[in-house]
């Protein structure tokens, strides 16, 4: 994705933006994230995964998590699009127009 400024343009990685997207999804209490023993190339089966795509000008951020069983499902959904929302404008200043959370599983 690329943005411009006053004194020239940005490119960033739509890896990064996945990137980032996941960070902030695993910023909020019930979302299971990779445990810290794991190596790269052994990822969680119930880590989230994001892909951002753009159109018309903003990015669309489609995520998938695992939640833990005990949370409020509705809210940290809403969390999650929020925190996304807001990491990814302030570090990136592009418009973020949606972001679409589909929750794999609950886990126990």
């Amino acid at each position: 994705m690329a943005n411009n400024f006053r004194n020239g343009q940005v490119k960033i990685a739509n890896e990064i933006l996945d990137q980032l997207a996941i960070r902030a999804s695993e910023e909020i209490n019930g979302v299971c994230a990779k445990s810290e023993n794991e190596s790269k190339i052994n990822i969680s089966q119930n880590s989230p995964k994001s892909t951002v795509t753009q159109a018309n000008g903003k990015l669309l951020v489609d995520l998938n998590v695992s939640l833990d069983k005990n949370v409020n499902v509705r809210k940290t959904i809403k969390d999650i699009q929020e925190n996304v929302v807001r990491v990814i404008e302030s570090m990136t200043g592009l418009s973020v127009a949606r972001v679409n959370v589909s929750v794999d599983k609950l886990i126990i």
